[in-house]
């Protein structure tokens, strides 16, 4: 709910032509009432593997990786980059290590094509969201 008012009440005394005189009487007023609900919520589930690459190798013996992938599916591409410290200990005998044991963990996924493409609201509807956002 939004309620907006506002008024001016002005009044101008009889000797204004006089020089050196100003209004006598000028009153203004005005309210402004505002109350919002909202909620937001997101759930992003991701599951895939990127191989990396050890970059540095820590002077505690954890390991800086980055890595990157990029696929192409049909009309669109994938993008996916990975970057954190590993702790070697962590590292299964397949040589593979989830991403919940990676520190400092800098993961990013991106995509192009039809499907990210109609996600994306138009201009038009932007415009409206900012003019009248409720």
């Amino acid at each position: 709910n939004t309620a907006k008012t506002g008024s001016i009440n002005a009044s101008i005394g009889p000797n204004l032509n006089r020089p050196g005189k100003t209004l006598t009487e000028l009153k203004a007023s005005s309210s402004n009432v505002a109350s919002g609900k909202g909620d937001a919520a997101a759930n992003n589930v991701f599951t895939g593997t990127i191989t990396v690459t050890v970059v540095e190798v820590l002077p505690n013996g954890n390991l800086l990786v980055s890595g990157e992938k990029q696929v192409a599916i049909g009309h669109g591409q994938e993008y996916i980059r990975l970057s954190g410290v590993v702790n070697p200990y962590f590292v299964n005998a397949f040589n593979t290590v989830a991403s919940s044991q990676i520190a400092d963990a800098r993961i990013e996924y991106k995509e192009s094509g039809a499907i990210s493409e109609a996600q994306v609201i138009g201009w038009l509807a932007r415009f409206f969201l900012t003019v009248l956002p409720f």
